[in-house]
């Protein structure tokens, strides 16, 4: 028996929701012609797919569904094999049987549809922004590090033994590992970002965004760079300035991640040490960045393995001092854990410290301490590094931009 049609507002809603999306969807499609320069399905031939689901819904007889979905399908296969000796891909077809069960699901899922159609849209307008991405942007290599970093995330992850292991019980295989995705995820982001905005975009963007990769690298490079073009030492030091601007902002959304409450706290002082990087070094560096030259700055996919497992087991290091340091020490030891790990890498020392306010084993105060002492030494880490491989005034105006991001860190901690 056929349901009563309803008739309020709401059913209006649906209908004019399940409009728009088809008309979205369609006109994006009926502005990609087919092979032979015809344009064959567009804003009619969505719409009317998202209103036929819509229908569908509103009067409620499930083999009515069926059939009429089944019908749908039917002859969008048949105007695909008509044109099968000129177009091979399926993309318009399959929207349109999207779009038909987008506008089904408008009554009773509103937000999921509507967002789902424009995230549709967008996809298919990014044709050949992907295309280009997939086949010059990432290389063979990247394709096939990423695809064996995320079968052992989805593989061996969720067999891993979600316990305390170890003395004071500081190894936790799943913790540990999770923290590890999210960092490499953060990176890749970086990366992947790189990759898109490719040469020709600056070197001023091309550090910002490799300072979500790793700032060690991209000072690294910087300083290499230094030393080979002397010249170019002021520049150099004033994009490294800004690539490390960025570590504040990353660190805090790594803080977010794990404990909210923390990274509250911490938000004043680094996103204005961040600002503070980033807007100073461009004023400074405003006149001799026109004629920054463009170079690489040599950085590696975060979803290799092997760098994965490395940094795997740096945390189990860090949470061994951290754990270790505050079961023989207090507090104190937790301190001393933090400075000895910001030689090495502020983020894990963050994600430890996030942990353990998460835990409630750390009081908020200490944990924020422990994530400036630990940016602290990891400054003086890269200073010494730009020093000794790169320029004397490459190691001047990093100095400077770094002593300037701390201090600033340092007066809004203390107010």
């Amino acid at each position: 028996m056929v349901a009563a049609l309803p008739a309020n507002v709401e059913v209006f809603r649906a209908f004019g929701e399940a409009l728009a999306i088809g008309m979205l969807v369609g006109i994006e499609r009926y502005r990609e012609p087919d092979l032979d320069g015809r344009r064959s399905a567009g804003v009619r031939t969505f719409a009317v797919a998202a209103l036929v689901g819509a229908v569908c819904h509103l009067v409620n007889d499930p083999l009515l569904t069926a059939v009429t979905f089944a019908a749908v399908a039917a002859l969008l296969g048949i105007g695909y094999w008509r044109k099968s000796q000129l177009r091979l891909g399926l993309t318009t077809q399959f929207a349109a049987i999207l779009v038909f069960w987008l506008g089904y699901l408008t009554f009773d899922h509103e937000l999921p549809a509507v967002s789902a159609g424009i995230v549709l849209t967008i996809v298919l307008a990014l044709k050949h922004e992907l295309h280009s991405f997939v086949l010059e942007s990432v290389s063979e290599r990247e394709f096939y590090d990423t695809l064996k970093f995320l079968a052992v995330v989805f593989v061996v992850y969720p067999i891993l033994p979600d316990r305390d292991l170890g003395p004071w019980g500081f190894f936790n295989t799943t913790r540990i590992w999770q923290l590890v995705m999210l960092v490499s995820g953060l990176s890749y982001c970086g990366y992947l970002a790189m990759r898109v905005l490719g040469p020709g975009r600056g070197l001023q963007w091309s550090a910002i965004v490799g300072g979500i990769v790793s700032t060690t690298a991209v000072t690294m490079s910087l300083a290499q760079r230094s030393r080979a073009t002397p010249d170019q030492a002021r520049v150099c030091g004033v994009v490294a300035v800004m690539a490390n601007a960025v570590q504040f902002p990353r660190l805090l959304a790594l803080a977010w991640a794990v404990d909210p409450g923390l990274a509250l706290r911490l938000a004043p002082a680094l996103l204005v040490m961040g600002s503070v990087g980033l807007t100073g070094a461009w004023w400074l560096g405003r006149r001799v960045m026109r004629q920054a030259p463009e170079m690489a700055l040599g950085l590696s996919n975060p979803f290799r393995l092997l760098p994965a497992l490395q940094f795997g087991l740096f945390f189990v290091v860090i949470f061994f001092l951290v754990s270790g340091g505050e079961a023989l020490f207090g507090e104190r030891g937790i301190f001393v854990a933090s400075l000895l790990a910001g030689l090495g890498d502020a983020s894990a020392i963050t994600l430890s410290a996030a942990s353990k306010v998460a835990e409630g084993s750390l009081a908020a105060d200490s944990a924020e301490w422990v994530v400036f002492l630990a940016v602290t030494t990891n400054a003086v880490a890269k200073w010494i590094m730009a020093f000794t491989s790169g320029t004397r005034p490459f190691a001047y105006w990093l100095g400077g931009g770094l002593l300037t991001m701390l201090g600033t860190g340092y007066v809004m901690t203390l107010i």
